[in-house]
């Protein structure tokens, strides 16, 4: 998601070491729908991506978007001038992006690059490592409700300002915005983006009433949203927590959904809070490694211009979807101060 109106240069990406590995050779497409990790998979380091002029938002990892990668290791290493993204969406469990670039190699061997941004793809495949059937990774989509980019409002989305309600994609920087604590804070900045995609672009769903709301509202999967939890969360240091739209999924109140075309609005305030959508707690922008995954280092840093290193610092704790999983059964609406709404 960027400014309206910005272009993004082109630029490039260093992996961690740990966070990706190649299939190479017969390892490419070993049985229908996978393919076979180079052994051993840390054997290649330095994964480094760049992107391609032209592409409008070259860190949302499109299927069909192009890249060029290239790797050191084993066998001196590789490069894919044109890297095609065949698959983005989960790693294993939730705990991260799980990204496959196909392309022909220097050699003009068909190759696969395997990228698992924030989760730890080396001890995933020692883990489940067997020599008799050695681990393999799809390169295809297992999970349509994943939407790799920072967590964002549908524009009908309807949130309390001083004045009343008014949809996300209706509020312009300077606008005040309700906040959970009671407050009212000033927009700082705006991010939309307007995606369409072959298949659908999914968002997760709430019913009335499935987290306080009074009226539906949808949220990108990542979209934090507080929750009050029994006594097991006190660990966490607080009884109200954070934790991301896809966790709370139940097939009833909330459900994964997909939209031909959807625009994703993100709100930053001059620190990191809690809005109320349509009567529920969720969170406003947090400035952080997610935000500079898909705005780049550059652009995260002139946002945090405009909030200081409050901007940084999350509001409540926040859980990942396999910790929320676990308390989503027992969630609850927690307390707000009502003196603006």
């Amino acid at each position: 998601m960027a400014v309206l109106g910005v272009m993004v240069a082109s630029f490039t990406i260093e992996a961690r070491d740990n966070e990706f590995a190649v299939a190479t050779g017969s390892n490419v497409n070993s049985s229908p729908g996978r393919s076979r990790f180079d052994y051993p998979p840390n054997s290649t380091r330095d994964l480094v991506i760049t992107t391609k002029d032209g592409d409008p938002d070259p860190r949302l990892f499109e299927v069909g978007d192009v890249y060029e990668v290239t790797w050191a290791g084993s066998g001196g290493g590789g490069t894919i001038v044109n890297a095609v993204v065949i698959r983005s969406d989960m790693a294993p469990g939730g705990g991260g992006g799980a990204i496959v670039f196909e392309g022909t190699d220097e050699n003009g061997d068909l190759a696969h690059v395997v990228w698992s941004p924030d989760f730890d793809l080396e001890n995933w495949y020692w883990t489940n490592f067997n020599p008799s059937a050695e681990p393999e990774f799809y390169t295809t989509d297992q999970n349509a409700s994943y939407e790799h980019s920072y967590v964002c409002f549908e524009r009908t989305v309807p949130l309390h300002t001083p004045t009343g309600l008014t949809a996300a994609g209706r509020l312009k920087v300077g606008d005040r915005v309700c906040t959970w604590g009671g407050s009212a804070r000033a927009v700082r900045w705006i991010g939309r983006k307007k995606v369409s995609r072959e298949g659908g672009v999914a968002v997760i769903r709430f019913d009335r009433g499935a987290i306080g709301n009074f009226a539906p509202i949808k949220l990108s999967p990542q979209h934090r949203v507080l929750i009050a939890t029994d006594s097991t969360a006190e660990s966490h240091g607080s009884r109200d927590v954070l934790v991301p739209a896809i966790s709370l999924v139940d097939g009833q109140k909330v459900r994964a959904v997909t939209r031909k075309q959807v625009v994703f609005v993100h709100i930053l305030l001059d620190r990191h809070d809690i809005l109320i959508a349509a009567g529920a707690p969720c969170e406003s922008l947090l400035l952080g490694a997610q935000t500079e995954l898909v705005l780049g280092a550059a652009q995260t840093r002139e946002l945090a211009q405009l909030t200081g290193p409050e901007g940084m610092v999350p509001c409540y704790p926040i859980l990942r979807r396999r910790e929320a999983q676990s308390l989503a059964a027992a969630r609850a609406v927690p307390e707000r101060d009502a003196a603006l709404m």
